[in-house]
Parts: C-alpha cells; structure tokens; sequence
C-alpha cells in the first residue's frame, strides 16, 4: 500500500487501526485467590512454593499458623507470583493439591494508565534534553541556574513515572494468586464430650466467672469507698453552710 493511498484513508479508518492496535497491546492486572482443603497443611505449603518456581514465579509472602499443643500446622497463606501467561496452569497445578473450596480470578485493566505514562515520561525525557543543551550553551549564571533547577525538578518527576512504570509493567507481566491451604479434618477436633463431661466444664465455667467476678469486685471497691467517702464530706459541708 502506497503513501498516497494511507494519506487517503478516512479519519475513522485511522482512528479504527489505533484502536485495534490499542486493544492488542492491552495491560491487564490478573489476581486470583484459592482455598483447598488438603491432607497436610505443611507438606501441601512446601508443594506450593516448589509448584511456584516450576512456573517461573516466586513466593512473595508466607505465613502459617500452628497448633501450639501439638505443634501440628492449622493452616497456611502464601501470595505467590507468576508470569501472567502461565496463571491458568498455575492455577490448575495448585489444585490438585487437594480439595478447592473456593476459588476466584479478577481482572483489571490498566492499560490507558499505562499509556498515560508511556506518553508522560516520553515528553519529560524531550523536555530534559532541551534543559542539557540550554545548560551547555547558557551565557549568564543566572539562566544557567534556572535551567538546572528546571531540570532538576523534571529529572525527579521522570524519576518518579518511572518507577511507576515499572512497578504497574511487574503486575501486568506476574500475575498474583493468594493462595490458602486448610487441613482436610478442620472440624473433626470439634466432638460431642457426653453428658457428664459437659456439667463437669460447665461447673469449671462458672467458677471461673465467679473468680473473675471477684477479681473485678475487688477493683472496684477502693474506687467506692473513695466515692462515697466523698460524698458524705460534701454533704456535712453542705450541711454545715445551711445552718449558718
């Protein structure tokens, strides 16, 4: 296709192929978040983070939390990053750690956020390099001094939009997956414990709400005395000024 014939297209058709060319570069911001049920906690989290370097991602939190009687894990929640292209065999890989309870996927796009910033750090970095070429030619300490200042202040907005840049690119490009593991028996440590069992806890219940209620009596007691000592003074006080 000549020049001639580009240069004859109508607007619409120019407007037309920005906007294809905008909807194939879109930046979207994938987030995904699983709940599985699995036979070990501890043993399913290891799992998980080498699941994760096997799709070229990486563990960016890990937490869990343990029994602190037997010190059995309880559960365990990993934020785990992976390349937006691999997210749905990641996803499918966690899953068949175990049971999926729930699971999610969100997206969000950002990509005139992005090109907002493209074209905003385009025109700073033109802008920078007129400043260097008017410091190299500036003739007086005075625009010298100006043109440094100028620069200086978009130097750091450039600085700026650029690590803005980078870090919306990095959750474009790793998308994340909150990622919860829970034992399989969450509910079996909850069993009936009899008849006589339960009047047994109820009567420890009750005397430790006794004793508490003791406890609180006992703090409270200076506080009253100290009150209604005030009180009694005020009123022979107020006593003593209505006889006079």
């Amino acid at each position: 296709m000549s020049d001639s014939t580009i240069s004859s297209l109508p607007a619409a058709t120019g407007e037309m192929l920005v906007e294809n060319k905008v909807a194939l570069d879109r930046s979207v911001i994938k987030t995904s978040s699983l709940t599985i049920r699995v036979k070990n906690v501890e043993k399913s989290a290891q799992e998980a983070q080498n699941l994760a370097v096997s799709f070229d991602g990486r563990v960016d939190d890990f937490s869990q939390y343990k029994n602190p009687g037997s010190q059995d894990t309880l559960s365990a929640n990993l934020t785990i990053r992976v390349p937006s292209v691999n997210l749905e065999k990641a996803l499918e890989g966690f899953k068949v750690l175990g049971d999926v309870e729930s699971s999610s996927l969100s997206a969000s796009d950002v990509t005139m956020q992005k090109l907002d910033l493209d074209a905003r750090i385009a025109a700073l970095e033109t802008s920078i390099q007129r400043f260097k070429d008017l410091i190299s030619t500036a003739t007086n300490t005075s625009d010298l001094i100006a043109a440094e200042t100028a620069l200086s202040e978009r130097q750091a907005e450039l600085d700026s939009l650029t690590a803005q840049l980078k870090y919306l690119s990095d959750q474009v490009e790793m998308s994340v997956i909150y990622l919860s593991l829970l034992p399989n028996d969450s509910f079996a440590a909850i069993k009936p414990i009899g008849f006589i069992a339960g009047i047994e806890k109820g009567f420890i219940a009750l005397l430790n709400a006794l004793a508490n209620l003791t406890s609180i009596l006992g703090y409270v007691l200076p506080w009253v005395t100290v009150l209604a000592v005030v009180i009694v003074i005020w009123k022979i006080i107020a006593r003593i000024r209505r006889n006079r």
